[in-house]
């Protein structure tokens, strides 16, 4: 063999090799680190649903993307931990639930590169994440799970087509509480409602306060919250004894037979929202500042109406919600 026939063969399988190697290199799946707030079904439902999306997209898990979880178990002092320890593994993004997280995230990671998209922060303005609702920050960008009260308030019309007063039961100390409550009062005239307050803010003022309500209100609206959800079977109780019915921001305690109706922003949908955002960061180059908070549409919540309740408040299901699917036991 010739020294130029040796030569040719050389170089031919070094580009065999390198073309081995960049092809493995093409095929490396892109890796997102998830930080989970705690396990709780509504936020492992943004989790579950943003993983379908990107698959849905085209980012089959496993294949095209993995994804490193942790979570800090709802204590945030193990935050700093949990991204330090994300941000090891070298992600191309990092997905961050619920608003604690989101802002220690901001702290952490700041400097890194690593671009942010959160889920279930109610308001991401107010939080301090981003500049405004219509443009995202320059690390991060990513969906809300505050409700539309638009939708909200349609769907109690809908369900006490003769209510006329709406109370919310709110924390005042709340910032998320007290964003509900203006939101209702701006809202409320449109749909033939006035607002009155029930501002509580120990639990053990719930059964003075939902008392002090009784020809004052037809209905009472309970926003999430720290106080008011943990309070809530109080809050049931107290306008059950003086018959008004209750329409929580959530569905399980009407499944529960609780209080009278939930209507709640879907988490799955949440998380579908975030997904998209960050697909068009990863495989479509958009910057993050150019994608304003997704906030949840009248299609992105879910009803559920208590059989239980209706009966027991002598109620009838409206005829506009006779298709509503959303009437337990």
């Amino acid at each position: 063999m010739n020294a130029f026939s040796h030569l040719a063969r050389m170089l031919s399988g070094m580009a065999l090799l390198l073309g081995v190697s960049v092809a493995s290199a093409q095929a490396q799946p892109i890796k997102i680190g998830i930080a989970q707030w705690g396990p709780h079904p509504q936020l492992e439902k943004a989790v579950s649903s943003f993983k379908a999306e990107l698959t849905r997209l085209g980012l089959a898990e496993g294949k095209d993307v993995v994804y490193e979880i942790d979570q800090a178990n709802f204590d945030v002092a193990l935050l700093p931990q949990l991204l330090n320890k994300l941000k090891a593994t070298k992600p191309a993004m990092i997905y961050t639930i619920a608003t604690p997280v989101t802002q220690a995230a901001k702290q952490a990671l700041k400097g890194s590169g690593i671009p942010i998209v959160y889920a279930a922060v109610n308001n991401p303005v107010k939080a301090s994440l981003v500049p405004s609702w219509t443009e995202g920050a320059e690390d991060m960008a990513g969906a809300s799970d505050q409700q539309d009260m638009d939708a909200v308030l349609a769907f109690a019309r809908k369900l006490l087509p003769n209510a006329k007063r709406i109370a919310v039961a709110y924390n005042p100390g709340e910032d998320n509480n007290l964003a509900v409550f203006e939101q209702v009062k701006a809202t409320a005239g449109k749909y033939g409602f006035s607002v009155v307050g029930a501002g509580i803010d120990n639990p053990a003022d719930i059964p003075i306060r939902i008392a002090a309500l009784k020809g004052q209100a037809d209905l009472v609206y309970t926003p999430t919250g720290g106080l008011i959800q943990p309070g809530l079977p109080a809050i049931a109780a107290s306008a059950g004894q003086i018959g008004i019915p209750v329409l929580n921001a959530g569905i399980e305690a009407a499944k529960q037979g609780i209080v009278l109706a939930g209507y709640a922003v879907d988490y799955g949908k949440v998380g579908a929202n975030a997904a998209n955002v960050a697909y068009k960061i990863l495989k479509q180059g958009a910057k993050m500042k150019d994608l304003p908070p997704v906030r949840a549409s009248a299609a992105d919540h879910e009803a559920a109406i208590s059989g239980k309740q209706l009966a027991k408040l002598n109620l009838k299901l409206p005829a506009e919600l006779a298709d509503c699917k959303c009437v337990t036991e």
